[in-house]
């Protein structure tokens, strides 16, 4: 089997509603061309390194994968025909990749990213202590 990982960014305006639709319209597609998810999950809104179509922000969702048929071209494809996501790109994997916990809840990611921040702050404490 191979893996694959296609991130793809969407405008940063869609609320999580919005988001999830997306994210379960492209988990929905691949499966349905045969691609097993590993895991589908939201990076966050991010400042884009230059405008793409007027938009200086976007929401960066990615999606990791395993086919035995390739359907990246279709992939290609159905991500060009929705005007919501601006940008993709998809590579492929070496080996299978690591199963996340989140799924595509941003409240999920804010408590990792909270607790990570916490857990450095301790240590800083404990290093000048």
């Amino acid at each position: 089997m191979k893996y694959y990982e296609t991130l793809y960014i969407v405008k940063s305006e869609f609320e999580d509603d919005r988001l999830d639709k997306i994210q379960e319209e492209v988990d929905e597609y691949a499966k349905k061309k045969g691609g097993k998810i590993v895991n589908s999950y939201v990076w966050g809104k991010r400042r884009l390194a230059y405008e793409v179509d007027k938009e200086r922000y976007g929401t960066f969702l990615l999606l990791q994968y395993g086919t035995e048929n390739t359907f990246i071209d279709e992939l290609n494809d159905w991500f060009e025909l929705h005007k919501s996501v601006l940008a993709y790109m998809t590579i492929r994997l070496d080996e299978m990749p690591e199963v996340k916990e989140i799924r595509s809840s941003t409240s999920t990611e804010t408590k990792v990213d909270s607790s990570t921040e916490t857990d450095k702050s301790e240590k800083i404490a404990d290093i000048s202590v």
